[in-house]
């Protein structure tokens, strides 16, 4: 009886750790976006005021280096998600007490599937939109 009332809670224990790092890659995905809006809008803004077509180039370039680091740790999140719910929905649960593991989940959620996600393109897909636009307008 004891044994159960201690696995039970090692078990509630480990589920507050996935629970944990899911939320830490949810702040990262949050702040990403964030930081993809703010860099990519003061580079435009530099770039209109002194006219240079490069400038605007670089904060596209910049937004699509945030957009895939959006898709990385979406990804992720994703990963531990799936992981939770092994843990938490069955009984036994299919992963070992206190993994962390990810990997199994690796091939079932693809990162162009994370990378295309409706929630990752409503925000970057307008950034980087308006950088194309002018880098256009600035180089012709």
């Amino acid at each position: 009886m004891e044994a159960d009332v201690r696995s039970e809670n090692e078990r509630i224990k480990h589920l507050e750790f996935i629970q944990a790092t899911i939320a830490r890659l949810g702040n990262n995905v949050f702040l990403i976006r964030g930081w993809s809006v703010t860099a990519t809008g003061v580079l435009l803004a530099v770039s209109v005021q002194v006219d240079q077509w490069r400038i605007a180039t670089l904060a596209l370039l910049i937004g699509l280096g945030f957009w895939a680091l959006d898709g990385f740790y979406l990804r992720r999140e994703r990963m531990f998600r799936r992981l939770y719910d092994d843990a938490a929905l069955h009984r036994p649960p299919r992963v070992p007490l206190f993994s962390m593991d990810t990997r199994p989940y690796l091939s079932s959620i693809p990162w162009t599937g994370a990378l295309f996600s409706d929630s990752v393109m409503m925000v970057h897909l307008p950034v980087l939109t308006v950088d194309v636009a002018v880098a256009c307008v600035l180089a012709f």
